[in-house]
């Protein structure tokens, strides 16, 4: 029997762990540091009835929890030929292949929800209308909207100033398209994040990135990387850069995956993969671990 092609997905700033991550040694050392740093998430990541919803504090909390599961599956025997993230997922791709360590990334993630959250700014999904539409009607407004997310050919998410956004909203659903506003309080993956971009760059710089254990699928330039010097330059443009999910959907079956797992809190990604990329099978982190689906 051929083995499995598996790739790792991490996904971004969306829906918050609905439960503590795994318990182990290496999450409760990344817990403690976050709170080293002035972060009162210990009490966040434990009470999931009363998730963080600032940036500051879902970003770390997100991507401890991506961690943690990415370490369970792997003590599961279940390990990734690829990985590839979504927007803060890039971090918790990075860590998983080795090219940074989790206290590395965490450092990271915590000045990056922090200088994120002072943008002020918003973000919608556009469903049901073409990219080249989506586009058209950023053109139209101007350079403080902008397509930040490719998820599929009918599936992107505009990002800028509150009011633009809103404008945008309106035309699109005038074009037949159905919009959703997101739960984000910045511009994220907008040119609006040029100066927090710039601020987290010396802490980028400052690090030593190393070969990837496995190739990394950079959701900044949608193609398949092995080299470490790429991957710190592409992670200097990651915060305005668009996400381009579908091209990384793409390379990952030209690479012959054939199995995916989103390691992190939720199905999005595995919602948006069964849709576009039927050829793969996707899983939820629980269903990978329990062996369902």
């Amino acid at each position: 029997m051929t083995k499995e092609r598996t790739a790792f997905l991490f996904p971004g700033q969306g829906r918050l762990p609905a439960a503590p991550p795994p318990d182990s040694a290496l999450t409760a050392r990344l817990i403690a540091r976050a709170e080293q740093a002035g972060l009162a998430l210990r009490d966040a990541v434990a009470d999931a009835g009363v998730p963080p919803v600032r940036t500051s504090l879902a970003q770390p909390v997100i991507l401890i929890d991506e961690l943690g599961k990415d370490e369970a599956l792997k003590r599961s025997g279940l390990t990734p030929d690829l990985v590839a993230g979504h927007s803060l997922g890039e971090f918790a791709a990075l860590a998983s292949a080795g090219v940074l360590t989790p206290d590395e990334v965490l450092d990271l993630v915590i000045l990056r929800g922090r200088l994120m959250e002072e943008v002020h700014g918003t973000m919608a999904a556009v469903l049901n209308l073409p990219l080249a539409d989506v586009e058209r009607i950023c053109a139209e407004l101007g350079p403080e909207v902008v397509v930040a997310n490719e998820n599929g050919p009918t599936q992107t998410v505009v990002s800028g100033r509150e009011d633009v956004v809103r404008e945008a909203a309106r035309r699109a659903e005038a074009s037949g398209a159905r919009v959703i506003p997101l739960k984000v309080a910045g511009p994220f993956h907008s040119p609006l994040m040029a100066d927090a971009a710039a601020r987290l760059a010396p802490a980028i710089l400052s690090l030593t990135f190393r070969s990837p254990s496995v190739p990394v699928v950079s959701a900044v330039s949608g193609r398949v990387e092995r080299d470490a010097e790429r991957l710190k330059s592409l992670l200097l443009t990651q915060m305005t850069s668009r996400v381009r999910f579908g091209d990384v959907l793409l390379r990952l079956a030209e690479e012959g995956v054939t199995a995916a797992v989103e390691v992190g809190p939720e199905d999005t990604l595995t919602g948006i993969g069964r849709r576009a990329a039927p050829g793969i099978r996707f899983r939820t982190f629980e269903e990978a671990l329990h062996g369902t689906v």
